[in-house]
């Protein structure tokens, strides 16, 4: 009898043993160590997916203050980061009000800042009026170039949608006007020294339109453009790309258009041969890979699938960043929509785990928290 106790006493022994390593190995599974450039940091897996999934999120808010259902809405996603446009600007004090607020609550919601996007592109998009006429004499005017950069970064913002890298190769491209050069070797030696000057300022860059827009005259933001782009044009607009990665950029984003002959089926956007197989695995980017705007795009209606299996489809294909522009309140529900397809997922759930680890590495190697 005596023999009985001790061998149930040496099972229920090593069932607890059993459960403490159990224990142990779950925890060492959500944590994950990083090297970055200055140092090594233990970034810790958020024990919610919807903590997780936040870190794959850009999005944008309304107005020029930080309004209390705006506030509700981000401290529910916790995304990794905020576009501001033209509509969040009144004058330079309150803008700068705004973007501390939002990195208030960043820190408050998420332990780590935000990303604080804007595009201001020489020659091109503006949403501050900065670069005005910095090529009216033919050649860039540095001088301003700096100057406003210097702006930038006085307000607050950390992460500039530019350079752009779409050369047009086809004279008629609806993205002629916004390049701020006439040769690619120009193209390339501009966005070199404009990479740089962000980085001196601490501020992030994004290459953009990965693989290169240039040969396409429909705009995106109408319709979803498609063409054969031919083996030597897409060499030729993916060493653009490259140049500027290896001079440090920081993020690329991919383009709503579909390049027939490289994938029919998918825009970019969405193509896992276009942004996994060629941006990161051909070209070697390490960096954060974006969309462009998914909240008013038409890419989706010729795939007859909603803007949640959309958003899906991209992080599957490989980008780390989902970009919500714009309408706060339906980007809400898409995150949603999101958040129960990723519940259901295993390969997405994995995936929205390594886009957090990518995500606040960055932040982590680039920018000084003080909480």
């Amino acid at each position: 009898m005596i023999k009985i106790y001790k061998l149930i006493l040496v099972v229920l022994i090593g069932f607890v043993l059993f459960l403490v390593a159990g224990q142990l190995f779950y925890k060492n599974q959500k944590t994950i160590n990083l090297q970055s450039s200055s140092n090594s940091k233990e970034i810790v897996l958020p024990s919610l997916i919807q903590d997780r999934l936040g870190q794959s999120f850009i999005v944008g808010i309304e107005g020029k203050i930080l309004d209390d259902r705006s506030k509700q809405i981000l401290e529910k996603i916790k995304p990794a980061g905020v576009i501001l446009y033209y509509r969040n600007f009144e004058n330079p004090e309150q803008f700068k009000e705004l973007i501390s607020q939002l990195q208030l609550l960043a820190i408050k919601t998420t332990n780590h800042p935000y990303f604080i996007m804007i595009d201001e592109e020489p020659g091109g998009a503006t949403r501050l009026d900065l670069f005005e006429n910095v090529f009216a004499f033919g050649t860039p005017n540095w001088q301003q170039i700096e100057s406003d950069i210097k702006i930038m970064k006085s307000l607050g913002v950390n992460v500039d949608l530019a350079p752009i890298a779409d050369f047009a190769f086809d004279d008629n491209a609806f993205i002629k006007d916004r390049v701020p050069a006439r040769s690619i070797d120009n193209l390339k030696d501009f966005n070199k020294k404009f990479i740089s000057l962000l980085s001196q300022n601490n501020i992030l860059s994004t290459l953009k339109h990965f693989p290169g827009m240039g040969v396409f005259v429909e705009d995106p933001h109408k319709v979803l453009p498609s063409t054969d782009i031919g083996i030597l044009t897409i060499d030729k607009s993916i060493d653009i790309f490259k140049n500027g990665i290896d001079n440090g950029a920081d993020f690329v984003m991919t383009c709503h258009c579909v390049y027939d002959d490289i994938d029919p089926d998918n825009p970019a956007t969405t193509s896992k041969i276009i942004t996994t197989d060629i941006l990161r695995k051909q070209v070697g980017f390490n960096g954060l890979i974006i969309t462009d705007d998914l909240s008013e795009m038409p890419f989706t209606i010729n795939k007859k699938i909603d803007l949640s299996q959309a958003t899906s489809q991209a992080i599957k294909a490989g980008n780390n960043l989902v970009l919500f522009s714009h309408k706060l309140t339906e980007t809400e529900i898409i995150f949603d929509k999101l958040l129960n397809i990723v519940k259901n997922d295993k390969e997405l759930s994995l995936l929205v785990g390594q886009n957090y680890i990518k995500v606040v590495s960055l932040k982590n190697s680039k920018f000084e928290v003080s909480k």
